[in-house]
């Protein structure tokens, strides 16, 4: 007995001292394990306060050729940075449904929000700006603009943004005009009355018929950007104002319809035609020699720098702020099949952290 008692004693010594060393390692391994957890619950309290950049993109819709390539050059600054990630928000036209979104947005992701806009209306802007301001998020908006709304009246507003199209309608014209010596007879095709592009277009075009008095414009109709209508005002003219040696139309799909009229008077390639924006069809109808000229407005880099002007602003880099007209191709039969493989086939590339590249030059703005 008295052997057995001393054999117990012994293993329960050692099972106490196993015991001890279990407890030492156990509370090693707990020790481990909260450090861990407390590690993971930064993480995601970081996350879920914006841990990441947050890119808002919010465009017209996606089925735009040209509002798809805005979508696609802030898609490629926020692929050029590995702390931004991006979201991509239809308005769909809806000024509510753009606001919505982008309260929604800021809801779920704070002051790590920036934001770059396309809206659908100069109105629009004011509440943009309104919401923006309030959540003190950085952002950018291309094209509208309400009148007296000053971007250097607002501590977030990084610019204002668009393609002069001032500027677009004096070289689209211009390039015709010389094609045809500069004398004979012109018509215009006019987007909507109301539109600032539309007006800006038809004053550059005024511009270029002034420095060329033989050039006598006969007419001009107000065809809504819309391709029929144009087609159907094409006709008329070729029908009752006798020889046209030039049309110059205020967007591409004009152009595509006054071409179609061409087309049927048989016509096309003897009578130039002008656009503006650089569609795919208008950069085919140049190179088919069916029209003679486009100015592509680079949606590419346009939302790409002004992401990248937010961006600047958030994490506090240099920059500046304002109302900037940005950087256009103009495309002709020369360069057509480059624009076609650079912005169509494949995707431009640009330096993103050089913030003056995509503003345009005093220099080009006066061509």
């Amino acid at each position: 007995m008295q052997q057995f008692f001393a054999r117990f004693l012994d293993c329960l010594g050692r099972y106490r001292r196993e015991e001890t060393h279990m407890k030492k390692v156990r509370i090693f391994l707990v020790s481990i394990l909260v450090v861990l957890v407390a590690v993971f619950w930064a993480a995601a309290g970081s996350a879920a306060d914006g841990g990441e950049w947050q890119l808002l993109i919010s465009v017209h819709n996606l089925d735009s050729e040209f509002w798809a390539q805005e979508a696609a050059g802030a898609v490629l600054f926020a692929e050029s940075r590995p702390d931004v990630e991006y979201t991509i928000q239809p308005s769909y036209g809806d000024d509510n449904t753009l606001i919505q979104g982008l309260k929604d947005f800021i809801a779920q992701h704070g002051k790590k929000v920036i934001a770059v806009f396309d809206p659908s209306s100069a109105a629009n802007t004011v509440n943009i700006v309104d919401v923006c301001e309030e959540a003190g998020v950085y952002y950018a908006i291309a094209w509208h603009l309400a009148e007296g709304l000053s971007v250097e009246d607002n501590k977030h507003f990084v610019g204002h943004f668009s393609p002069d199209d001032e500027v677009s309608g004096y070289r689209t014209a211009s390039f015709l005009l010389e094609k045809i010596g500069k004398k004979g007879s012109v018509v215009y095709l006019h987007g909507k009355i109301g539109e600032d592009s539309a007006a800006s277009r038809y004053q550059g075009m005024l511009r270029a018929l002034k420095e060329t008095p033989d050039v006598k414009l006969v007419d001009y109709q107000v065809a809504d950007w819309d391709q029929e209508k144009a087609m159907a005002i094409t006709e008329t003219w070729l029908a009752t104002k006798g020889p046209i040696d030039g049309i110059i139309a205020a967007n591409d799909t004009m152009a595509l319809g006054a071409i179609e009229a061409l087309k049927k008077a048989g016509l096309n390639g003897k009578v130039p035609v002008t656009g503006t924006d650089g569609i795919q069809a208008a950069f085919d109808a140049i190179q088919a020699g069916d029209m003679l000229c486009t100015i592509a407005n680079d949606g590419y880099l346009l939302f790409g720098y002004m992401a990248a002007y937010a961006y600047a602003a958030a994490t506090g880099a240099p920059r500046d702020t304002g109302s900037f007209h940005t950087n256009t191709v103009f495309v002709t039969k020369d360069n057509a099949a480059q624009v076609i493989a650079d912005y169509i086939k494949g995707k431009p590339k640009y330096d993103f952290t050089d913030l003056k590249f995509p503003i345009m030059s005093k220099k080009e703005k006066g061509k």
